[in-house]
């Protein structure tokens, strides 16, 4: 179920959300707070999915709070994960594409607060300040750099190393940086991990089993403690573990 954030000062908490995204991070207060003006602030609870009644509306989702998977499901029942979204991400920039379908599904793991923002206004404002077309650029870049090297590592590493590079990920919106012995943990089953790098539950038991055995993680019901995140990275990019 979704519900209108009910709160006085939501323009005040839509524009503090967008300025924390990288996509609007380097705009005009004032051009944020316009864009404020045209989007909505609702809360979404656990297990509900959204845009479920129009899967097609053209909005960029902003993430105040809780945890937002998004994936792709096909005609077997076979789901994908694509990416798990968390405070401070952003996701449907692609929806900017007016004659773009994007058949994807926003299912909320974790209570969910969030920033709906018509594709519609957000085009209309840049176009009318082009500069800050200058910031979807650089984004989608980023995130074309980001699915290249997904895929080279898909296609030259082996499955460990994949692992370690997904788990890396999960935990890169951490505050501060991690030494050898500092922890940091991913709030996630084995099956959504599963579905995140199209392995099974069992195998990713499996693997985990081998990276806990190496002291860089411990496993525990629906949370993985990264243990030594160095190590982990440097799984990830090859290199030896000491």
């Amino acid at each position: 179920m979704r519900h209108r954030a009910n709160t006085v000062d939501s323009s005040a908490l839509i524009c503090r959300a967008l300025r924390s995204t990288t996509l609007f991070a380097d705009w005009p207060l004032a051009s944020v707070e316009r864009l404020a003006r045209t989007a909505r602030l609702e809360r979404h609870e656990k297990r509900m999915q959204v845009l479920a009644a129009d899967r097609q509306r053209r909005e960029v989702l902003v993430v105040v709070s809780g945890c937002v998977e998004v994936s792709r499901t096909n005609a077997g029942g076979s789901k994908f994960v694509i990416v798990l979204l968390r405070a401070g991400d952003c996701s449907g920039v692609i929806r900017l594409l007016p004659e773009l379908r994007a058949p994807y599904d926003y299912v909320v793991l974790e209570d969910a607060l969030l920033v709906h923002v018509p594709c519609d206004a957000l085009t209309t404002l840049m176009d009318a300040e082009p500069i800050l077309w200058r910031s979807v650029a650089l984004f989608a870049l980023t995130r074309q750099r980001d699915n290249a090297a997904s895929m080279q590592q898909g296609a030259l590493s082996d499955f460990s190393g994949r692992l370690a590079a997904m788990l890396v990920q999960l935990t890169a919106s951490s505050d501060g940086s991690a030494g050898r012995g500092s922890r940091r943990h991913v709030r996630l089953s084995q099956s959504e991990l599963g579905s995140m790098l199209g392995r099974s539950r069992q195998t990713i038991n499996k693997e985990l089993g081998k990276l806990s055995a190496r002291g860089l993680v411990t496993v525990d019901y629906g949370k993985i403690e990264i243990v030594d995140l160095p190590a982990l990275q440097a799984l990830a990019d090859h290199e030896i573990i000491p």
